[in-house]
């Protein structure tokens, strides 16, 4: 039997539970009202799916339209662009690519992976964790503007809120940062993005 039949018209995500790019994705699939199945696995050997060979890691999306065009997809910078580009022409969810606001969704992503991820593996990931809360407190103060890039939920938002809903889990208190609650709490109020985390056993 072939699984991409049975698939047709549907979106395939497969994630480690309680990982944030899984939550990021699962999020942005919820907001672009695709219909989808969540499959949390731990590896890409637990995938039976007959494409899943292919690929090396985690995340991985694979959809198939109603016509029966199947594609694809794996990593958080992948899979984003290829849901946002085939499923929000209208962009609800993103900018223009070229714009300076799209520049400023991209910077975001890398200010997170610099600072989450970056050289400095001696500090503690509190220590980076509250670097971030800070810099985003800041940010919204300044910018008085409901989400990260302009009024609109984006990629943005979605990357680095997994890592600020787990703030007691780094012994943080987002009370300490008023307006990173007001972000938080507005964007976790959505049932969309709350779906999204609960679906990869992220708490908001």
């Amino acid at each position: 039997m072939n699984v991409f039949d049975e698939q047709r018209g549907r979106i395939a995500l497969y994630a480690s539970p309680r990982t944030k790019e899984g939550a990021t994705i699962a999020m942005l699939v919820e907001l672009i009202g695709q219909p989808r199945c969540i499959h949390l696995v731990h590896s890409v050997k637990d995938i039976k799916h007959d494409d899943a060979s292919a690929y090396s890691s985690l995340p991985i999306l694979f959809d198939v339209t109603r016509e029966g065009k199947k594609a694809g997809v794996s990593g958080l910078t992948d899979i984003a662009r290829y849901l946002l580009t085939k499923y929000d022409p209208d962009r609800h969810f993103s900018y223009k690519e070229g714009s300076k606001e799209a520049e400023e969704v991209n910077n975001w992503a890398a200010f997170l992976s610099k600072t989450i991820h970056g050289d400095n593996a001696e500090q503690s990931f509190t220590r980076k964790a509250l670097r971030l809360y800070l810099h985003l407190e800041e940010h919204l103060q300044k910018a008085r503007s409901p989400y990260l890039v302009g009024k609109k939920c984006t990629l943005a938002d979605l990357v680095i809120l997994p890592y600020v809903a787990r703030a007691s889990e780094v012994n943080l208190d987002l009370e300490r940062f008023p307006e990173l609650t007001t972000w938080h709490n507005r964007l976790v109020e959505n049932p969309h993005v709350a779906k999204g985390m609960k679906d990869v056993y992220l708490k908001t």
